[in-house]
């Protein structure tokens, strides 16, 4: 399961500009992503894409439309026991995170996408298997740093330091590499 999303990695894309270019301006015209206008919001976003495989933007294009939405605007509008299977809602404390310059930002976007993902694709997968897995993928994507600001920035629980052990596991590891 941990290997699930390397399958984006694998194919060579010589046209990954316009891919990112095209899937950039799809994305910020979604009447859903216009909360995301905000100065302070929109570069978490743009360096998320940055950092993603082209072949995972294609498939965020096509297969797997994903929205990101704030809290607020749920309000009323789900219905009790409705599956949300591409919506992530960015609740309160996460919404503040991004309105930050906090480099953490960035993580939690990959760090939800994955899990996402991990729903989507894996339905049976275990939760906090695929918070691990979406975890390797932020640092698959580069962005471990901003991974660990992340988790040492969330309340403890036996979750947190779980994911900060393997953490740091999948950071020695390539290093030792």
């Amino acid at each position: 399961m941990l290997n699930l999303i390397q399958k984006y990695f694998k194919k060579d894309r010589s046209d990954k500009g316009k891919i990112r270019e095209n899937f950039s301006f799809y994305f910020f015209s979604l009447p859903e992503h216009q909360w995301i206008t905000d100065q302070n919001l929109k570069p978490h976003f743009v360096r998320l894409f940055q950092h993603l495989p082209a072949g995972l933007i294609e498939v965020m294009m096509t297969q797997y439309p994903v929205v990101f939405v704030p809290s607020e605007s749920m309000k009323g509008v789900r219905k009790p026991g409705q599956v949300l299977t591409n919506i992530v809602v960015i609740f309160p404390e996460f919404q503040k995170l991004l309105r930050s310059p906090k480099r953490a930002g960035v993580a939690y976007l990959a760090h939800e996408l994955a899990f996402l993902l991990y729903e989507l694709e894996e339905a049976k997968a275990d939760p906090l298997m695929a918070e691990v897995g979406a975890d390797k993928f932020v640092c698959d994507i580069g962005l471990a740093d901003e991974l660990e600001d992340l988790l040492l920035m969330l309340d403890e629980t036996i979750e947190k330091r779980l994911r900060l052990t393997y953490l740091t596991i999948n950071y020695f590891s390539k290093s030792e590499n």
